[in-house]
């Protein structure tokens, strides 16, 4: 066909796009090496060995490069793991990268609810470190959201501690952004509300519990604190 001129609008077609066969998936042995470094790559993370995780993720990342076939799940886990390297080294921008396109295929592919919850959280933190609040709480509020249907919606024994673990630190991420934000009454509201269900669902001496609820009390003493601060001034602008 001529070459379209600058600026020129391309014609819509008429007929439906036949859509391209889907993609065969990996070999077996494929994906278990690819989970294998993942899986050995976190494990680095945890023990600190930070290089020996990020060597592990970048193979695996250049595996599914070079790869054939469907491997969109691989890489959003790859994706997702790089991210909380990045993030553990303090190198936020780079994690911020490598999870927002984690998100974005998770959701392509309709993951579970509670993993896509786990990124938009750790992406909350990341952006808190930037001191972008605004956008960190809207991101933990997502999760707050597909946390709370699963566990409202599914059959009570098909929700795990982990799943419950996930509620209440979206709960906590979000009480956190709307205190540093200022907005105190409504971080008071989801440190309470994270509470109860901490405590309901993971026991009071479980260290998201006693988190929450120290948390708690410390922003209404600090609401309080700005009433006590506002009051003298109210009363001084009243007065004739």
């Amino acid at each position: 066909p001529p070459p379209q001129a600058a600026g020129q609008v391309a014609p819509m077609a008429l007929v439906a796009a036949v859509p391209p066969a889907p993609a065969p998936a990996p070999s077996a042995d494929f994906q278990a090496l690819v989970l294998a470094c993942n899986k050995d790559g976190m494990e680095s993370l945890r023990k600190g060995q930070s290089k020996a995780a990020f060597e592990q993720f970048k193979y695996a990342e250049a595996m599914l490069g070079d790869a054939d076939g469907d491997i969109t799940s691989l890489l959003a886990v790859t994706c997702s793991n790089l991210g909380c390297y990045y993030k553990k080294v303090g190198k936020f921008h780079g994690a911020l990268s490598y999870l927002r396109k984690a998100l974005k295929m998770e959701v392509d592919l309709r993951t579970d609810p509670v993993t896509i919850a786990g990124t938009h959280l750790n992406i909350c933190a990341i952006l808190s470190k930037l001191e972008k609040h605004d956008k960190a709480v809207q991101h933990a509020l997502c999760a707050l959201d597909l946390v709370s249907e699963r566990v409202n919606t599914a059959e009570p024994d098909s929700i795990s501690q982990d799943d419950y673990s996930v509620l209440a630190v979206a709960y906590h991420n979000v009480a956190m952004e709307r205190d540093f934000m200022g907005q105190y009454e409504k971080a008071a509201a989801a440190f309470a509300q994270g509470h109860r269900v901490a405590t309901r669902c993971l026991g009071e001496d479980h260290p998201l519990t006693v988190a929450l609820g120290q948390n708690s009390e410390a922003v209404v003493q600090k609401s309080q604190r700005l009433v006590r601060k506002e009051r003298p001034l109210v009363a001084a602008l009243g007065q004739t």
